[in-house]
């Protein structure tokens, strides 16, 4: 049997598909930047395979062969002289017929590859079929379309799975870092086409389950596909009050938003999706104590539909008290502003958390963010539990109690965003020591004077406690106090 049958591993009689699969399992483990020697003896046995193959069919055509392979195949049978018998080697020249490789159309090949990237149903079938493609025989030719595919998608991003994208690097030997592209601006470029690919509406499954949107252990494909169609759609107030009194619904649209964006701006969301639409909902999606403009303008139409159902509902509840007697005046007065005051309570819960979140995001900026009246925001604090601890001396005990509970909470809040989480460490006891002096002196003296716990003054213990977190918040950003401050 001939060495080249034998490095394919392929019998005397075998047909061209044969070859062709033989030579494209071969290629998975013999790659021209591991092994560039090994990979020119199995390119050059192909060739002389699939001439030999081609030569016992007089209606088979001829096929060219490269400038590189017939040098390939000469130093070959150079190299084979001393252990092949010359009989073999004057077959193996003999059996291919040499002719000039026709030019390549790199920009035809380029389109051809990303339409075929694109359509392609996974990795293995784009993986046959760019290896079944006679014009990447040649190193050079592969070389320079790969860099043409890939510079292609990243002026135009396409609609391609990140199978068939990692399918295609790995063909064109641009997975690695060798290869001299950016692996980050691969990554974003990957992630980009992947979601485009995602948002068609036969692969909202895929999107589904990455993002987690799941009904009856199920990718919940309905419920991602009227998402879908809601951000491709301008914003109107009455599709946001739609989407408002859907439980849950804002924040699962917020985080459709946040996974389409991956890493990258509005800007490269897919064409489809109205940016001003996205941005909405994503603002409008903040958690916790975040408070935005979209989420306080969803928050306040909720509000308004609560206060008006609780409103309606209590006025029907008197009215069925009063059922089968006329009302008097009075009566119908008293039972409207009863209704209207219950609603305006309700109403009036969503303002009054807004302006605490809106406060207490005010009081946890970085003490280094610009702010036109930086002492406003450090005094703010203080001067709420002093006036809270006047209400106190003149008599107002339970509203002074509430103001001077609310600075205690906002103080402890500011300096457990300012100095744990900013800083990543944990508390130095050395930088909370004026604190601890400051506070220590005055408590202890009200605990020596108390016989009762009823006794103890806890209005006046809370206002000294929030001084001490003030100053202890002061003293570990005290360089932006004054320049002389700063630690040497």
């Amino acid at each position: 049997m001939n060495w080249a049958f034998e490095l394919l591993g392929l019998r005397p009689d075998a047909e061209v598909a044969d070859v062709k699969r033989a030579y494209a399992r071969m290629l998975r483990t013999t790659r021209p930047d591991d092994d560039p020697e090994a990979f020119q003896r199995l390119h050059a046995a192909y060739k002389m395979v699939l001439a030999q193959v081609n030569a016992r069919s007089p209606a088979s055509p001829t096929l060219p062969v490269t400038t590189e392979t017939q040098e390939a195949i000469e130093s070959l049978s150079a190299s084979k002289s001393t252990s092949q018998p010359s009989s073999q080697t004057i077959f193996a020249q003999s059996s291919v017929t040499m002719v000039a490789a026709p030019p390549v159309n790199l920009d035809a090949l380029t389109n051809e590859v990303i339409r075929a990237a694109a359509e392609a149903k996974n990795g293995d079938n784009l993986s046959l079929w760019l290896h079944a493609r006679q014009e990447f025989w040649s190193i050079q030719i592969k070389q320079q379309a790969g860099h043409r595919v890939l510079n292609h998608l990243f002026q135009q991003p396409q609609a391609m799975s990140a199978e068939c994208m990692d399918a295609l690097l790995r063909f064109f030997d641009l997975d690695h870092v060798l290869s001299g592209v950016n692996p980050v601006a691969v990554q974003a470029l990957r992630t980009r086409q992947r979601t485009l690919w995602e948002i068609r509406p036969g692969n909202h499954r895929e999107l589904a389950q990455r993002i987690g949107m799941t009904w009856k252990s199920y990718p919940d494909v309905t419920s991602l596909g009227k998402d879908i169609a809601l951000l491709q759609k301008p914003r109107t107030w009455l599709r946001a009050l739609g989407v408002a009194l859907q439980f849950g619904r804002v924040r699962e649209v917020g985080h459709l938003v946040h996974t389409l964006l991956g890493q990258g701006s509005f800007d490269e969301l897919p064409p489809s999706i109205d940016r001003e639409h996205a941005f909405f909902w994503y603002r409008a999606a903040a958690s916790g104590l975040t408070m935005t403009t979209q989420r306080f303008i969803i928050g306040s139409l909720r509000s308004v539909l609560a206060a008006l159902v609780c409103a309606l509902g209590l006025f029907g509840i008197l009215m069925m008290d009063s059922m089968g007697r006329p009302l008097t005046e009075e009566e119908w007065i008293s039972t409207i502003s009863t209704s209207a005051s219950a609603g305006a309570i309700i109403f009036a819960l969503w303002p009054l958390f807004a302006c605490f979140a809106w406060f207490d995001q005010w009081q946890g900026q970085p003490e280094s963010a610009p702010s036109r009246k930086p002492w406003l925001r450090r005094l703010s604090i203080p001067g709420l539990s002093a006036f809270g601890f006047m209400l106190y001396e003149t008599g107002a005990m339970a509203f002074a109690g509430w103001v001077v509970a609310l600075s205690f909470i906002l103080a402890v809040r500011k300096f457990r965003r300012r100095t744990i989480k900013a800083s990543k460490a944990s508390i130095r006891i050395g930088s909370m020591m004026p604190a601890l002096f400051f506070i220590a002196i005055p408590v202890l003296r009200a605990l020596s004077q108390m016989h009762d716990i009823g006794d103890f003054p806890f209005v006046p213990a809370a206002t000294i406690t929030t001084f001490g977190i003030v100053i202890a918040d002061l003293w570990r950003y005290r360089a932006y106090l004054h320049p002389k401050l700063a630690r040497n």
